[in-house]
């Protein structure tokens, strides 16, 4: 196994945390470090789609079409996450959670040593037979591997795959297409996909690699492809990849042993495979320092991953370079009037790692029915003696906002934005090149002693 795949289980080990005495008859147990297997997982599935790379998942389990193995490798680190959760909160005894927990961790374990299997050599056919262990590894119910061992021949190995719904894998930090308030979508010649988003990542350490992701918005085809060329330096294609979502497609490339593409400007080019025509996508600057002046305000559905929406929510996005998980709040204004409650924000590693760029998102207390409801959720009371924060509906939360966020209690930006009373931005100018479909607002970046130790 490689020194990635024993590093990554030797992070999953248990006994992680600190000592806390639970209410009998449980008692004392060690914490665990329920983030870790997030952020482990979360790489593991980037290194698991370079892996497979163009291979299709046409593997069948009964009459269901299996997906996207990184898509399952979510269900099973969502799993072992709410595992971990419920046992730091008590919910689980400690013999019951090591159980569970090694059951787990050989489940990731044998996942890893598929995964570098996969980066051989190999041809279509057997990395086809690869990708279907690996589902079979995956989808496995605990404690069925015996029962059903001598009867793989009548086809009752498989397991039929939970229930999948477009909602499942949102993510507040990603953009999400189905909103009712996210900008119209460019005209481009030939109907050329949107760029929507797009990234440059590195290897951390001494791990010289690098990364580059594209997603599109709009009609792609397995024959399209994209070539990007570095200004001064190398050029690479990559082939494009539709999604299950037909207006979705995504490219990737993972370059070895190089640490390209820090700075300097990247060309990106779009190659229709049914005309043979390419098209100028646009120009674009590398260097990781100008995310950390923008801010924008993203919909997402709410709750996040339900389906159908019925509700949409307002998140404040923006970028710092700070070298640990800070704590991110918000304090907002509305037509003057100060909103008496501290807005909590969540944060994660955007793909700039070696540049300790994280990205954050803050939901704001606007809720809107998208079919008319006008529920509204009752927040957690964040200050106290104060009464608890209920979500204004989208009449009541049109005018002009003002919003302070800050980093461990720090002034970092201040963002000012105006809605309308449907719920709705006012633009101030139109989307910003691989940020669409978020709204660009109005962003001062101030200095702060949080970011300013990460230089």
């Amino acid at each position: 196994m490689s020194r990635y795949a024993l590093a990554l289980c030797a992070t999953l080990a248990f006994g992680c945390g600190n000592e806390y005495r639970c209410p009998d008859p449980i008692g004392k147990i060690v914490r665990d470090d329920c983030e870790a297997y997030k952020v482990k997982y979360d790489q593991l599935k980037v290194e698991l789609g370079f892996s497979i790379g163009g291979v299709g998942f046409g593997v069948k389990a009964g009459k269901e079409k299996l997906r996207d193995p990184s898509e399952l490798l979510q269900v099973l680190m969502m799993g072992t996450m709410a595992l971990c959760k419920d046992y730091n909160a008590c919910r689980v005894p400690s013999g019951d959670y090591r159980r569970r927990r090694e059951l787990a961790d050989r489940k990731f374990t044998a996942v890893v040593a598929i995964s570098q299997q996969l980066k051989g050599a190999l041809d279509k056919e057997s990395k086809r037979k690869l990708v279907a262990k690996l589902i079979e590894v995956i989808t496995e119910k605990p404690g069925r591997q015996r029962q059903l061992r001598g009867r793989r021949s009548r086809g009752l190995f498989w397991r039929r795959p939970i229930a999948y719904h477009p909602g499942m894998f949102r993510r507040v930090s990603r953009p999400w297409f189905g909103s009712k308030f996210m900008p119209d979508r460019p005209k481009l010649p030939d109907g050329l996909p949107v760029l929507a988003s797009w990234w440059v990542g590195h290897g951390s350490g001494a791990s010289k690699s690098t990364h580059f992701a594209f997603t599109f918005w709009g009609k792609t085809e397995a024959d399209d492809r994209l070539t990007i060329r570095l200004v001064g330096g190398e050029s690479y294609s990559m082939a494009v990849k539709p999604q299950r979502h037909k207006l979705l497609g995504k490219a990737r490339l993972h370059v070895p042993g190089k640490h390209v593409g820090g700075s300097g400007v990247m060309i990106v080019a779009y190659k229709k495979g049914a005309t043979g025509k390419t098209h100028t996508v646009g120009t674009f600057k590398l260097d990781p320092a100008i995310w950390l002046d923008r801010g924008y305000l993203a919909y997402h559905a709410d709750p996040i991953r339900k389906d159908p929406v019925e509700y949409e929510r307002p998140y404040l996005v923006f970028y710092s370079k700070v070298r640990k998980r800070p704590r991110v709040t918000l304090r907002c204004k509305h037509e003057g009037k100060r909103i008496n409650a501290v807005l909590d924000g969540r944060s994660r590693y955007n793909p700039y790692r070696a540049s300790k760029l994280r990205i954050h998102t803050i939901a704001l207390p606007v809720r809107i029915g998208v079919k008319g409801g006008r529920d509204r959720l009752t927040w957690r009371r964040t200050i106290p003696g104060e009464a608890p924060l209920k979500d204004m509906l989208p009449a009541e939360a049109a005018g002009r906002w003002t919003c302070t966020a800050k980093l461990n209690a720090r002034k970092a930006r201040v963002f000012e934005f105006s809605l309308r009373r449907d719920g709705s931005v006012v633009p101030t100018r139109k989307p910003d090149d691989g940020a669409w479909p978020w709204w660009p607002i109005t962003t001062k970046r101030i200095p702060n002693e949080v970011e300013a130790k990460a230089h």
